[in-house]
């Protein structure tokens, strides 16, 4: 099996971790920048060393691409062109020579992948995720579609919901981030500002449509009931194998078939696991409203007390010189309450006082004839009890010679007899030296009554009794 060192360069990551994993990282992005405006990942390299040495240009940091470190480049186009070859060597670029004796730089497919990703983390955006539910459910219903359903629909039923998937874990582990950066060092005012802000940006704009129009319950069967269909029918199956092996250049088809199959109870699975998703951001979410809540009644009631009276005094006359002379009487009035805590109306607790022990009773000690006769009665007790080695014991003494006996040859004279009868028969399912098999006899006595059956003895190994 593939990981991911076996497909990228040796080198491929030494540009993000080396001293000036700074510079390299904005020269990629720029790099992957100045392709915007043409049809593909290729430039002419004079444009990209022109980007470069423009970049280089607007700082004075000092940078070697050699093993000696004082070998330092001096000038902004020569650290362009060293970080192209740098690159290139490192497995980001690839060099493509044109008849007119241009040469353009080009990102490798890795590159683009791994740039694209940066971008994201970097600009710190949210996945749209937003009607792919819908999405999918419309792909698998369009019938004009299923003429190469790999290429049309599976391929993008299963990137779809990868996206989905993806997105919503990622939304998961971010409200974390939301309450850190919403709850900490705030003022009132600021944490129901952000408060208000969060609740249009993360609940309404991302989970509301997951529980209104876009409810995976409203789409979840009918994606299914597709998705079986393709497995089932084999017309529709027997296309997904050729596209998959077309597109995929897989030349096996039987390891194409498993593939289908693979990627068909993947998008499955992924929809029976999203109800828990979104489970797990509601959780959080509320966990945050509360963490909110919380800040925004701490705020309130700190105001009331002797401190909080203090600090708004005091935050008071900082606001005036020592010329000013008046000053807003309303400020000494008796404070208004505005939260009542619950602590004011509890009942104070009592202290619990424990009287002194007169005394301890000391254990009896039984005499010699004491304890054999309760000796004797443990031993009865374990008599009495039924457990399987006890059972397996009494069977193997009944086989005796025997490879076999009936189980109307045990007499039944008290309920105890009955009940090891029973027991026979229960365990006989997991025993390893006997089984039972049925029998058409119906047996009655004056005790009990019960079909018969034949108890055997089971095969070890090499094939003896």
């Amino acid at each position: 099996m593939k990981n991911l060192f076996s497909v990228l360069p040796q080198d491929f990551f030494k540009p993000l971790v080396s001293r000036y994993r700074d510079q390299y990282a904005d020269c990629l992005l720029a790099i992957y920048s100045s392709y915007k405006s043409e049809i593909s990942y290729g430039v002419n390299r004079e444009n990209i060393v022109a980007t470069l040495t423009d970049y280089f240009n607007s700082r004075t940091d000092e940078i070697t691409f050699g093993d000696d470190d004082g070998d330092f480049e001096k000038d902004a186009r020569s650290k362009a062109q060293g970080t192209i070859n740098y690159l290139k060597n490192c497995g980001w670029l690839d060099f493509e020579d044109e008849k007119n004796y241009v040469q353009n730089v080009l990102l490798t497919d890795n590159a683009v992948s791994f740039i694209r990703t940066m971008n994201e983390v970097i600009r710190n955006e949210e996945t749209e995720y937003q009607g792919l539910i819908s999405q999918i459910h419309a792909v698998l219903q369009n019938e004009e579609l299923y003429s190469k359903p790999y290429q049309f629909i599976l391929k993008n039923v299963a990137a779809s919901t990868e996206q989905l998937v993806s997105s919503l874990k990622k939304l998961s582990i971010s409200i974390k981030k939301h309450i850190d950066r919403q709850t900490k060092n705030k003022e009132l005012n600021a944490v129901l500002e952000l408060f208000a802000s969060y609740n249009d940006e993360i609940v309404s704009k991302s989970l509301y449509r997951l529980k209104t129009s876009e409810n995976v319950g409203r789409f979840r069967q009918s994606i299914k009931i597709n998705l079986d269909k393709m497995l089932s029918t084999p017309q529709i199956m027997n296309d997904l194998v050729s596209g998959y092996m077309e597109i995929e250049q897989e030349e096996n088809k039987d390891i194409a078939r498993e593939k289908i199959v693979e990627i068909i109870v993947d998008v499955k699975s992924a929809f029976e696991n999203l109800d828990k998703i979104i489970a797990d951001i509601d959780r959080k979410n509320n966990h945050y409203m509360k963490n909110a809540a919380a800040r925004a009644k701490f705020e309130l009631s700190s105001g009331t007390n002797q401190e909080g009276k203090i600090n708004s005094i005091l935050r008071y006359l900082s606001e005036f010189s020592d010329d000013d002379e008046e000053l807003d009487g309303d400020l000494f009035d008796v404070f208004s309450q505005k939260f009542i805590s619950e602590e004011s109306v509890k009942k104070v607790p009592e202290k619990k006082s424990y009287d002194a022990v007169a005394s301890i009773q000391a254990a009896e000690s039984l005499t010699r004839e004491e304890k054999e006769l309760k000796k004797k009665l443990l031993q009865d007790r374990q008599q009495l009890r039924i457990y399987r080695k006890k059972i397996e014991d009494f069977v193997s003494e009944r086989f005796g010679s025997r490879n076999s006996f009936l189980a109307s040859e045990i007499k039944i004279e008290n309920r105890k007899d009955f009940e090891t009868l029973i027991y026979i028969r229960l365990f006989a399912q997991s025993s390893r030296h006997y089984g039972v098999k049925r029998t058409t006899n119906r047996v009655r006595t004056n005790k009990a009554e019960f079909m018969d059956f034949e108890i055997v003895k089971k095969k070890i190994a090499g094939g003896k009794l």
